[in-house]
Order: C-alpha cells, then structure tokens, then sequence
C-alpha cells in the first residue's frame, strides 16, 4: 500500500472492510474518499482494480442513482483512452451501489495539492501544470465529464495523467442539485442554475483545475492571479484562465481540446513566460499598437492613413507575390514587422468552434483564399484581445478586397458555365437533327429490306438506362430490443466490521450496462425514425462505399444529450462499414429527455 493511501485511511473512516465481496471483486485496503463515494483497492477477474462504492444516502436517491448508472453505461462504452481510467463494471449488493474500474496507479491531484501547500508551496508551477491540463483536455476533447475536479485525476510515478472518475460526473452533479454534496467552484455557473451538460461547462472545469494547479487554491473571484504568484509566467495565462471560466459560456472556448493546445502552447512551449528576447512582433501588442509603434519612427506619418489596403500589399509583406505596395510606409512597415513573426499565437473562431493557433502569415493566406471572412473573429491567444476580422483596421481592407476579387472570379466562372451551355446545346441541337436524319435513312433502309423479303436477321436495340443522381435507400422503423432482467448471483463473501448486514447481505444483482428496467422516460421510436431516417442517404452511402447491400444498426441515445453513445452494426464494433455508419450515427441529434438513454434497433437496405 502506497503512502498516500495510508495517508487518507487517517482522514476518513471507511464504510467497509477489507475481504468484503462485491460482484465479483473483493475489497482490499481503502485508497481515498471523493465527493459521492469512496474508492478501494480490489481484487477482480482481471486482477488488480479498483472499486469504487456510493454513499449510502446518495445511492439511496433513485434520481441520482439513475444518473450515475447511466454515467456509468457511457463510460464503459468508450474505447480505451492513454488518459482515461477504463470504466469496467457496475453492481448492487444488497444495498450497496458500487462502481468498478481498471486499477488507479497514483495520487490524486486533490491530495497532491494539499501536500504542497503543507510544505509551503503553490501549485504545480507552469511546466507541471500545462503537462497536467494537457493530458486532461485530452481525454475530455470527444466526451463530457460535468463535475471535473482537482480530485476527478491522477498522476502516476512516472507522471502519466489520468482522468479516473469519469463514471460519476453526471452522479455528481445530480447530487450536488438534490442538496447531498455542496457546489464546487469548478462546477459552471449555468449548470448551478440548472443548465444541461455540455463541452462549455468542462472548458469551465478544466479552466478552475488550471487555476488550483497553477496557484495552489481552487478558483475564487477576487482571488490572486497566476502571473502574480507563479514565478516566470507573465500576464497571458491570466487572459487565458479569465475567458475560460468566463460567467458568459459563449466567451469561453468553444472546447476543451482548443483550450488544451492554448495552454499547452503558454506554458509547454513558454508563451506564457517571461523572456528576456524581444521577438520582431513585440509580444503583448497587438497590430493596431504595433503600427502605432512603428509610427513613431516614420516621420510623423499617420499609422491608419485613409484609403484600402490592397491584398497583394499583404501578401508581399508575407513573402508572396503580389503587386505593388499599399503606398501607406507605416502600414507597410508595420505589416512586414508582424507577418515576419511566425509565432503562433491567433485563433479564429468561426461560429462556436476555434481554429488555430495560426501565425500571422497563415492567417493572410486564408483571407486571401476566401477561408476568413467577415464575421468570423480572430484572437491573440498572448494577451485575449477579440476583434471581428472584417471590422480590423489592418485586415478589415484585406478581407473586403478578397471578397471583391473572389466575387468577380466567381462571376466571370458563372459567364463561362453560361456561354459553355449555349454552345453545349448548340452542338447538341445539331447532333440530335443529325441523328434524326441518320435514323430516318437507316429505318427507310430497313422497311424497304422487309418489304422485299429479306431473309436476314432483324436488328434488336436494347437501351439501358443507369440512374445514378439517386440511391435509394429503404429504412426500416425502430424497434426497442428486449431487456435483459437483472440476474441474482451466488451468495456473496461476507467480510468483517463494515461488511453489509441483514437478509441480502449474501445477494449480488449485477447491473447488466444494456438494461432497460430502471429507465424512467424513453424517446418515442417515432421520434428516433424521424431523426435517423433523414440520414437514409448517408447511410446508404456506407453500404455502397463498402460494397453491402443490407445492415443492422442498434444505438443507445443518451437522454439529456441526445447524442448516440453506443453503436454495433451487424452485431458488430469494428470494421469499414460500423465506422462509416457509427460516424453518421454518432453526428445525429436527437430530442432530449430526462431518462437517462433510449436503445433501439433498425435495417437499411439499398
């Protein structure tokens, strides 16, 4: 037994005791108390594992019960990830709910905190913490957790980071709303007002992890900022860390894979640390400041002088051919100062989604293709500043142009297509006269051999005819595949002191993952037809790219998501033809319900 887990039997009392069967693992020595349970070394089928057992309170509570079962059918559903802990069973006995996963190698990040602050230091620093969120914003970037804490991850001896608790994020949650456990500051405020689950809660509790693990306390209005306690850093990751846990979940990043890279790129590559090098772009200014910068050195000229900034200016100042320059020597100055910069350090977001980073010269290129228009808004990552790229005093001019020239390309495009039709059903118009006359002659032809008797034999013209704009594609209505009853096991191994007690302390009920008696509301199978059958072509498309002509499709909905978390096609979870059809399944949008998920089964055909 590890150090820490001596530590932590010191700090709470254990409900069970070692040598307690549940299921088919066997209770070892306690490791650690979270939040809704508590967790335990095991012994299971597979070897070493970990076992992680509800609070009797909480599992007594059928509405949040529900929602840990489900959490728990998700998690095990997902295919194996470096930093994940693989969710690996789940059962009831007697009554004790009880959670069982792959083993947990480490001390949690919660307990680590805690010992660094007793020996009188803060966080992890900046290297440590952009290699811990890192990892974490990884295993997050498909999924979502909803409760994520400093106490949710892992950290081996060898520094593998691990989310270990993902099975009881939405447990957690329906816990903290039913009044069981207090809110936490990394919960989001709008899921605290009664929000759903979604990606931009989990970029909140990533952006509160990044601030415990920098500062050394959790996230706190008014409390102190990383730069000003975390030696080496500077004021970007401030920036990073407020619009991350902003209140507004629409100014916050769009996911958390896109905040994993912004921080990965601040403080595993030093952008957000002190240096002692000036770039060409000075780091902290944005364009607009740049220019001005570069203002004071161009005899008093004005740094925005009126008149458009021509694209090829741009492009000249990037290392592209272009025509001449703008003619403004500031704006020309200041332009080749930044595009020289290869930093990057500029996101786009473009409707909910960021892209990037981008240096400056990528950027330009993209405009100059039509890729960023106006509308989208691009952000300096270093210091958080947001502009609308059509309104940029500098690229605004940029994007206009672009926009004008790919106008005129695409009308000069649509004149060619039109005169290219004209002369298309000219020459057609004379084909068809010509095979009229053709045909004329060779039926006189024909008519007048028959006439006088010919003994030949008569010409047979078969025309085929091959309709490929269209594929036609029958889907069939849903049906709920049958449940599968709960199953009473042997009589259980009874263990000493906490071990369960009464007339079904020797029954194990394992929770069969596919189960559908504990649902409380299912989506109606009209419902699920409407959704899945407006996706027929798509579908059908995977059976024609993969040369079947016929499948069988079963899906799990999750419930307040209405997203499919689950697909087998043939009675399968590999091979060409389950990743088209789980790619198109898994892109569906379902209606939502409070249940926590809805099973059905169908067939294509073509």
């Amino acid at each position: 037994m590890t150090a820490a887990a001596s530590g932590n039997q010191a700090q709470f009392a254990p409900r069970l005791s070692a040598g307690v069967q549940l299921g088919e693992y066997v209770l070892g020595q306690p490791l650690w108390p979270l939040r809704i349970a508590d967790a335990y070394r095991a012994n299971g089928p597979k070897g070493a594992s970990t076992v992680y057992v509800i609070h009797a309170a909480i599992a007594a509570d059928p509405v949040v019960r529900d929602q840990i079962i489900a959490g728990t059918r998700i998690a095990a559903a997902l295919p194996e990830h470096k930093h994940l802990v693989r969710t690996l069973a789940a059962g009831l006995t007697g009554d004790i709910l009880w959670i069982a996963t792959e083993e947990v190698d480490g001390s949690l990040v919660r307990d680590m905190l805690v010992k660094k602050r007793q020996a009188g230091t803060a966080g992890f620093g900046a290297r440590g913490t952009g290699n811990l969120v890192t990892g974490v914003s990884q295993a997050l970037g498909e999924i979502q957790h909803g409760a994520l804490s400093s106490e949710s991850v892992v950290v081996s001896r060898n520094g593998r980071v691990r989310v270990a608790d993902l099975a009881l994020g939405a447990g957690t949650i329906a816990a903290m709303r039913a009044g069981h456990v207090a809110w936490q500051n990394s919960v989001a405020p709008e899921i605290q007002g009664g929000g759903a689950l979604d990606s931009y809660a989990d970029v909140y509790a990533v952006g509160a992890l990044l601030y415990e693990a920098l500062v050394g306390s959790s996230l706190e209005r008014g409390g102190p900022r990383p730069s000003d306690v975390v030696p080496g850093t500077n004021t970007q990751i401030d920036e990073i860390v407020a619009r991350a846990c902003h209140k507004d979940r629409d100014k916050r990043f769009g996911r958390v894979d896109v905040l994993g890279e912004v921080v990965s790129e601040a403080l595993g590559k030093g952008g957000a640390m002190q240096t002692t090098a000036v770039p060409t772009l000075e780091r902290g200014l944005t364009l607009e400041q740049h220019v001005a910068r570069t203002s004071s050195l161009a005899d008093g000229l004005s740094p925005l002088a009126s008149g458009a900034i021509p694209v090829g200016a741009l492009a000249e100042a990037a290392g592209e051919p272009g025509p001449a320059a703008s003619g403004n020597l500031v704006v020309d100055r200041a332009l080749a100062a930044a595009l020289s910069d290869t930093a990057e350090k500029w996101l786009i977001s473009k409707g909910r989604l960021d892209y990037g980073p981008f240096s400056l010269a990528e950027v330009v290129k993209q405009i100059d293709k039509g890729d960023i228009v106006a509308g989208n808004i691009i952000m300096d990552k270093d210091t958080g500043a947001r502009s609308d790229v059509g309104s940029h005093p500098l690229l605004g001019p940029m994007v206009d142009a672009a926009k004008a020239r790919l106008d005129d390309q695409r009308r000069a495009q649509a004149e060619v297509k039109v005169q290219g039709k004209e002369k298309t059903r000219s020459a057609l118009l004379y084909a068809i006269i010509a095979v009229g006359v053709i045909g004329a002659g060779v039926a006189a032809y024909f008519i007048f051999n028959a006439m006088r008797g010919d003994d030949k034999s008569k010409l047979v013209a078969g025309v085929s005819k091959l309709d490929g704009a269209k594929l036609n594609v029958t889907v069939s209505m849903p049906k709920v595949p049958p449940a599968t009853k709960h199953k009473a096991g042997g009589g259980g191994h009874h263990g000493g002191g906490g071990g369960p007690g009464g007339a079904n302390a020797g029954e194990n009920l394992a929770l069969d993952l596919s189960d559908d008696s504990d649902e409380t509301e299912t989506l109606g199978m009209d419902k699920v037809y409407a959704v899945y059958s407006s996706h027929g072509a798509q579908l059908g498309g995977c059976l024609q790219s993969t040369g079947s002509s016929a499948a069988n499709i079963a899906i799990i909905i999750d419930g307040p998501s209405g997203h499919v978390t689950f697909v087998k096609v043939n009675n399968q979870a590999s091979g060409a033809l389950y990743n088209c059809i789980s790619r198109q399944m898994r892109g569906m949008n379902f209606p939502t319900i409070h249940g926590p998920r809805t099973r059905a089964e169908f067939d294509i055909n073509l």
